[in-house]
């Protein structure tokens, strides 16, 4: 048994002798940073996926009017950047 088997042994045992397991506790997440992108009403933290990319590269995808607001770098859901990533798979990369 090697050292990582043995402390998520551990951490299962103690987590169980307290009482701390997730029992039925499905709660919504709540998000504090929106998805630059209109008409998406999904949450951009990082804790869920969310990224950051320059405002020039996502405007190649949505254009101007599809961003909602203006800024350096804007914030944008999983969903979204997985479209974004989809739309320039074929394309070569900006650095060579």
């Amino acid at each position: 048994m090697g050292f990582k088997s043995r402390a998520r042994k551990r951490r299962s045992e103690s987590s169980s002798a307290k009482g701390k397991g997730s029992e039925g506790k499905d709660e919504e997440y709540e998000g504090t940073l929106r998805c630059d992108i209109k008409g998406c009403e999904n949450w951009a933290d990082k804790g869920v996926g969310g990224r950051k990319m320059a405002y020039d590269r996502a405007t190649d995808v949505w254009g101007t009017s599809g961003i909602s607001r203006k800024v350096r770098k804007i914030s944008l859901c999983k969903p979204c950047y997985r479209t974004w990533k989809k739309e320039k798979k074929g394309e070569p990369k900006e650095w060579e």
